[in-house]
């Protein structure tokens, strides 16, 4: 028992290492030396082996406490890191002394549920989910073996007074000791009520989860692995973009609450660059900030007239950025989002940063008609040169660009042709190879010809302003990949995009891609795409009710459980009101059939009578046949048992008429309580028969007594039935 219990604790250890590993609190290092120190503990040889001496171990802790000191200001430079690191190596210095007491593993326990408090606080991932199921089945079984483990020895200390020189033995041996198979039992049993345990406590906790909101972040304020976005600030350089593309990992959620298929080929708008200075970008043209301070609604303009509109809810991932990712031309936005502010230059919005958080939003966009809408109102001359702004470029980029453009008669024509241009002659690759030149689009587009949507959109943007064209470049996300399980799109870090908006005159910002289609598309099996669209669904119900769950979305869901309640109340006594109806006239329409045929025949009444009767006998005799035969495989089995039962029989029937036998009574002096009744002897005889076969395993049982067990039972129960007494 106690070598199952110390790989309980051990597990335990090794559960809270990986859920700190999990929230990125564990280096690569650190983690190498802990489990290469730990791991091997797990035998019980090495245990033995390598153990330090108490004196040792607190010596080796307190020379730690100057390390941590450092840790705080100089290794980590925080406080909260240094004293995980500090739990990390007291819970490894405590594992290498010999555990004799239950203080031991109970500091060893505490350490272990520091790290799951810790890694609760400083993750919002939902492998701590998974992680913390774990720690907690195996807890509670450690919880129930230490209490086993302690009540063992109590019941070793109480068995025995004064000094002893060995231990108390019983008929399977020493005590605590079992055989293999007891063993088996013994874990199995443990592992159902340790699941079992869990299995009620999950319900109850999230029944209490959803009852009663969180407030706050938690203590530490910290959360899963932030999204750098480097693309998407006010300033990038030539590649930034590329780089992005170049992870996996989501970078938000989208779910549309009507048809899904009306942003299949969105472009969610992030942020708008104006000024090149020929090896990167950055913004410069701004118009007035308009400043949300406050509140949760925010009505960014109002609809004139019918226009095809599109509600959706996004959860974008723990990032650097503060801009808000949008389509189209936005509406109306809700969510946690001040201070909210939009620059009407580029209809950009910013939020508050959530380098630690994740940011849910609830929006609203007017989707672009045929033709694009209507407005009259050109470009100030500021804002115009802003757009048209150039830096020192290689002279053969301007006579490509004439080139391009000879011919066309109005800016949309010479937008298209550039488009084409590039999508026709150009390649795409997500090779950085231009940036070590020093004009990375003259070799991109006069040498290699192969680049990733950075390039080709900023390719556009310079072509088109040589051509005194305004235009701007564009970072943001394409659509991303349609999760039918989970009925949302997953934005990744590779649908990283950028592209092009032109002004057009009497229409304004107009939106161009030139970007080719790629020549190597990310392939994955079949089975990964349904793995992976299962688990990010489950990542997308994790953000939407847990990790975002507030008295918002309580309110609202009460409110659809009363009204789903309601409606379910009302339409089951709609069909209960249907049944009975419907029983009634069954009922109505038999009886009738019943009349009806005892006028036509009055013969047929006595021949289902017969029937009737006939089916008795033959119930009951089925009935008493069976009961013999119970008696008999009873009386095979355990005899015990059926007088058990007998006598139990005739407690309760005594109970019932004001008797019940006190619990300090024996069976003899319940007996005697009978003695001025009518059923002095059966109930003395039934109680010696009871007596005999309960207490006298060993002695083979007489068929004869268990009857006469029966026949006792039944004149006592009907002595109680036809006097109404026992006495």
């Amino acid at each position: 028992m106690l070598q199952r219990f110390q790989i309980l604790i051990d597990l335990l250890t090794v559960i809270g290492f990986g859920m700190l590993a999990a929230a990125g609190q564990v280096s690569a290092p650190l983690g190498f030396f802990f489990l290469v120190f730990f791991v091997p503990l797990f035998h019980s040889r090495f245990r033995l082996r390598f153990q330090l001496a108490h004196w040792l171990g607190n010596l080796l802790t307190w020379i730690y406490v100057p390390v941590f000191v450092l840790d705080i200001f100089l290794f980590s430079g925080s406080f909260v890191p240094a004293t995980l690191h500090l739990i990390l190596f007291v819970q490894l210095v405590k594992s290498y002394q010999p555990l004799k007491q239950d203080r031991d593993h109970v500091y060893l326990l505490v350490l272990s549920f520091l790290e799951v408090l810790a890694a609760s606080s400083l993750t919002i991932d939902v492998s701590f989910l998974i992680l913390f199921g774990i720690y907690l089945l195996v807890c509670l079984a450690a919880l129930m073996v230490f209490e086993m483990k302690r009540a063992t020895a109590r019941a070793g200390l109480q068995d025995f007074k004064g000094p002893q020189t060995k231990p108390f033995q019983t008929g399977a041996g020493d005590l605590g000791v079992l055989s293999k198979t007891e063993s088996r039992q013994a874990a199995r049993g443990l592992a159902l009520v340790s699941v079992g345990s869990l299995v009620a406590i999950a319900v109850l906790g999230a029944g209490f989860f959803f009852a009663i909101p969180r407030f706050g972040s938690g203590y530490f304020h910290r959360a899963a692995r932030s999204l750098s976005l480097s693309g998407f600030s006010d300033s990038i350089r030539l590649g930034g973009i590329g780089t992005i593309q170049l992870d996996p990992a989501v970078v938000m959620r989208v779910r549309v609450k009507s048809d899904p298929t009306l942003l299949k080929n969105a472009k969610w708008r992030g942020v708008t660059l104006d000024y090149f200075d020929g090896r990167g970008w950055s913004k410069r043209a701004r118009g007035a900030p308009v400043n949300y301070a406050s509140g949760k609604d925010f009505r960014i303009r109002e609809t004139d007239g019918p226009s095809r509109t599109v509600d959706y809810q996004v959860w974008l991932e723990p990032s650097a950025t503060s801009y808000l990712f949008t389509v189209a031309q936005i509406l109306l936005l809700k969510g946690q989002l001040t201070p909210l502010f939009r620059d009407p230059a580029d209809d950009s919005f910013t939020a508050r940063a959530h380098p630690s958080r994740r940011l849910a939003y609830d929006a609203m966009s007017r989707l672009p008609q045929p033709g694009g809408p209507a407005q009259e109102a050109d470009l100030l001359p500021a804002e115009r040169q802003s757009y048209l702004q150039l830096p020192a470029l290689d002279p053969r980029l301007f006579d490509l660009a004439f080139n391009i453009g000879t011919g066309a008669s109005s800016s949309h024509e010479m937008a298209g042709r550039v488009e084409k241009y590039l999508q026709t002659n150009y390649f795409y690759s997500l090779d950085q190879d231009q940036l070590e030149n020093p004009q990375p689009l003259a070799a991109f587009l006069l040498q290699t010809r192969r680049g990733h949507c950075e390039y080709f959109a900023s390719s556009m943007v310079i072509l088109l302003r040589a051509l005194k064209v305004p235009a701007r470049i564009v970072n943001g996300f394409q659509a991303g990949e349609y999760n039918e399980i989970g009925g949302n799109y997953v934005i990744r870090g590779r649908d990283a995009h950028s592209w092009v908006e032109v002004w057009i005159p009497g229409t304004g910002w107009i939106p161009f891609d030139p970007t080719p289609a790629s020549a190597e598309p990310f392939l994955r099996s079949h089975l990964s795409i349904v793995l992976g669209n299962y688990l990010d669904a489950f990542e997308l119900f994790w953000a939407e009710w847990v990790v975002g769950y507030d008295d918002v979305i309580q309110v609202s869901l009460f409110r659809d459980l009363q009204d789903k309640a309601a409606q379910l109340s009302w339409t089951g006594q709609r069909r209960l009101y249907r049944m009975i109806v419907g029983l009634q006239q069954k009922v109505q329409a038999a009886m009738a059939s019943i009349v009806q045929g005892v006028r036509k025949s009055p013969a047929s009444v006595l021949m289902y009578a017969a029937v009737a009767l006939i089916l008795g006998i033959l119930l009951l005799a089925a009935w008493q046949a069976q009961r013999k035969l119970w008696m008999k495989r009873s009386m095979r089995a355990n005899p015990a048992r059926l007088a058990v039962r007998f006598y139990g029989d005739f407690l309760a029937l005594a109970a019932n008429y004001g008797n019940p036998k006190p619990v300090a009574a024996t069976p003899d002096e319940f007996a005697a309580t009978f003695r001025k009744s009518d059923l002095q002897r059966q109930v003395q005889e039934l109680t010696g028969i009871y007596q005999l076969l309960r207490f006298c395993p060993h002695r083979p049982a007489q068929e004869n007594e268990i009857r006469r067990a029966a026949d006792l039972l039944r004149e006592i129960q009907l002595h109680a039935r036809t006097h109404k007494r026992l006495f």
